[in-house]
């Protein structure tokens, strides 16, 4: 087995863990992936028989009644020790002091398209994100160092509604880059985009580009980019999205140039991760995702806090538990010592000719983030999607 805690325990701890879980069309497989996810946490910390998990659907997710209703069930009803939430942080800023007044520990988790810009963790919230937004900041600050200050921006309609062009434009500013130009595609996209696109590339002539496609719009950009004298002309930067296995294995040919700013890729050769796609490969038959990453790390995350002794009392000391939590997981350690959420290392991973994922940087930590979610507060409008995960 990956990692197996079980020998830390020094005492027995009955548990009821909440799982509340958005429903996908686009992605139908989230709730299976993220409780897959969670189990194989929990096993590894020998936990499989102490700790009961209740699951409750949220819809789509985007309805802040419903989210809430939702907790309010599995705390008073079920009188659940500790709940996990896959939301988006636009809808907590008007029920994080309903949610802290429950007294249970909670766990906010997504894939961070939006930053947390108006929302108090308070004493028992925590996040632990996959932080796209804080890649989109580390891609501007990387690109610029290495090819240049000039970059054109190019996204659909839908990663368009985000905050990762927010984060992107703050780390360029830092970072004394800029945007020439942009092209958003409309929900119903002119088929002459990639052409217009194009030929603005050549008027412009910009260091990088910054491109923002994912699921079936990254593997039509992909395909039209083989098919064009633009392929390996620029080098193209991108956060998390564009080029996952899921989207390369329906590109024909082999896009050039492209460089993914992510805090975790299945490639990754760290000893943490291999372990970890290993074993979920062995217990799934099938390969892990950004979803069943997060399950899996905020279930460790809770199951370290339970070693703590405080745990044995509820409240405020369940809360002090997880605030001291140490874990190490595939993304590295994460923790909320210095802050209610969790900060990943960011990294640099390139496509190679033989269109695998490759790292070649790694980036750190995003430097002075409660700076640069000040500056966002003021410059960014918190309006956009709703979804927890990246809508099309």
């Amino acid at each position: 087995m990956f990692n197996d805690h079980s020998s830390e325990w020094s005492f027995f701890c009955q548990m009821k863990l909440g799982i509340l879980l958005p429903t996908s069309k686009l992605y139908p497989s989230l709730m299976i992936d993220f409780s897959a996810g969670v189990r194989m946490a929990i096993t590894e910390f020998g936990q499989a028989e102490n700790i009961e998990i209740i699951f409750e659907s949220i819809h789509q997710g985007t309805d802040k009644n419903v989210v809430l209703n939702a907790v309010n069930k599995l705390v008073l009803q079920h009188q659940t020790d500790a709940n996990i939430l896959f939301t988006n942080f636009l809808l907590m800023e008007d029920i994080v002091s309903s949610l802290n007044a429950l007294q249970t520990p909670l766990i906010i988790t997504n894939i961070g398209g939006n930053a947390p810009l108006f929302f108090d963790h308070g004493e028992y919230i925590f996040s632990n994100s996959f932080g796209l937004w804080e890649s989109a900041f580390k891609a501007a600050q990387w690109a610029v160092e290495r090819f240049g200050p000039k970059t054109a921006y190019g996204s659909y309609f839908y990663e368009a509604g985000y905050g990762l062009y927010s984060a992107f434009c703050d780390g360029l500013s830092k970072s004394g880059g800029e945007v020439i130009f942009n092209q958003v595609s409309e929900f119903n996209p002119n088929p002459d985009d990639f052409s217009i696109f194009e030929k603005q590339m050549e008027i412009e002539s910009p260091n990088f580009l910054y491109m923002l496609y994912s699921e079936r719009d990254a593997v039509g950009f992909l395909n039209k980019l083989n098919a064009s004298q633009m392929n390996g002309k620029y080098p193209i930067v991108t956060s998390g999205v564009l080029i996952n296995d899921e989207i390369l294995d329906k590109v024909e040919g082999s896009p050039k140039e492209i460089f993914n700013v992510s805090s975790w890729d299945l490639s990754d050769d760290s000893s943490m991760n291999l372990a970890f796609i290993k074993e979920f490969r062995s217990l799934n038959g099938k390969e892990a995702n950004y979803f069943s990453l997060l399950g899996y790390e905020c279930a460790g995350l809770i199951c370290s806090a339970m070693k703590n002794e405080k745990w044995e009392m509820k409240g405020q000391s369940r809360a002090d538990a997880i605030k001291n939590a140490e874990y190490i997981g595939p993304r590295g350690n994460l923790n909320f010592k210095n802050s209610n959420a969790t900060i990943a290392q960011q990294n640099v991973y390139a496509l190679n000719e033989s269109m695998k994922r490759v790292k070649i940087a790694e980036l750190g930590e995003m430097d002075a983030r409660d700076e640069v979610l000040e500056r966002l507060k003021l410059s960014a409008n918190p309006s956009g999607w709703f979804q927890p995960y990246l809508c099309q």
